[in-house]
């Protein structure tokens, strides 16, 4: 899942992420446009120590420098953000996942060496101040019939949809909204397990 607190300012990003590790997830992306490099640098740090005691993985979206010295295990990079070989470079021990939004814009990922490709947004959502197209079902079949990497689908995915988006072939689900709006995140979480789990 990814760790946002933008929807609910009032739960902090720790809070948030430790719900979602008791409930049993065990990959975590932190995303946080809003912070000084400082601020992200702290949060960052905290969330890698956290991770470490149950055994999961945190992803960290955008910056190479504070993954690797904070020993998150992953980055997650946007258009924006430097290339694929740029971050090897960095850090060739991370993981690291681009964004797509085409199918086009996947096999050149695919090609350039991403460990893992994010394609969305697959339905709409409001998680964005400026939302991608919405890609729908069809396309991410494509994609994933089409890359050699692993698919994350992204982009109001819910439990309506959930198995909808596997049986297209994603090999694993980002959410946010679904579950940081939960009354509980930890009982979501394991709802959407059990769920994915199932089929």
């Amino acid at each position: 899942m990814i760790v946002d607190n933008s929807l609910v300012p009032d739960k902090s990003h720790l809070e948030i992420a430790k719900s979602a590790l008791d409930g049993g997830a065990k990959i975590l992306q932190f995303r946080a446009k809003n912070l000084t490099q400082r601020e992200f640098y702290i949060i960052v740090n905290a969330l890698t120590k956290l991770t470490q005691v149950y055994n999961a993985l945190l992803i960290v979206n955008d910056y190479v420098e504070i993954a690797k010295a904070v020993g998150a295990g992953g980055v997650h990079l946007g258009a924006d953000d430097l290339s694929i070989q740029q971050a090897k470079i960095i850090a060739p021990d991370l993981i690291i996942g681009r964004s797509t939004h085409s199918l086009e814009e996947a096999l050149e990922m695919d090609k350039q060496g991403a460990d893992y490709i994010a394609f969305g947004a697959i339905f709409p959502t409001q998680t964005k101040k400026r939302p991608t197209p919405v890609q729908g079902l069809e396309k991410l079949k494509q994609v994933c019939d089409s890359v050699k990497k692993p698919v994350v689908a992204i982009g109001g995915i819910k439990r309506e949809n959930l198995i909808e988006v596997k049986k297209a072939g994603a090999s694993a689900v980002a959410f946010i909204s679904e579950i940081v709006c939960a009354d509980s995140i930890e009982k979501r979480i394991k709802e959407l397990i059990k769920l994915w789990e199932g089929n």
